[in-house]
C-alpha cells in the first residue's frame, strides 16, 4: 500500500495559517480547487464521494482523493500555486490550468 500524501488543508490556512484571514477565506480557494478538479476529471471515486459532502474545516486534499493524472499534477504545480495565493482577491488558477495543459501536452 502506497503512502497517502497530503497536499493540503483547511486548517493548515486556517485558524494555523499566517495571512489567512477567515475560516470562510481557506474553505473558498478550497472549494474554488475542488471544482476545478472535478471540472479537469481529476478525483478518484473516493474524491469524487468526499467533494460531494463539501468543503468543511476539516477538509484535505489528499493523494487519495486523486486519480493519477491528478495526483501527477498536483505533485507538480500545486506548492507553486499554494505559493502565488492572495486572500484578498479571486483564487487565480492559471498556475494549475497551465500546468494541465503542459501536463496534457498542450
Amino acid at each position: 500500500m502506497s503512502k497517502v500524501i497530503i497536499y493540503d488543508k483547511v486548517s493548515w490556512h486556517f485558524p494555523e495559517g499566517k495571512n489567512c484571514p477567515s475560516l470562510e477565506a481557506a474553505k473558498k480557494h478550497f472549494d474554488i480547487l475542488a471544482a476545478w478538479i472535478k471540472e479537469n476529471d481529476l478525483f478518484s471515486a473516493e474524491g469524487e464521494e468526499i467533494f460531494d459532502l463539501g468543503v468543511g474545516s476539516d477538509f484535505s486534499i489528499t493523494s487519495a482523493m486523486l486519480n493519477k493524472n491528478g495526483n501527477d499534477v498536483l505533485s507538480k504545480y500545486y506548492a507553486d500555486w499554494l505559493r502565488s495565493l492572495d486572500y484578498s482577491g479571486d483564487v487565480d488558477m492559471k498556475i494549475l490550468d497551465d500546468g494541465l495543459s503542459e501536463y496534457k501536452g498542450g
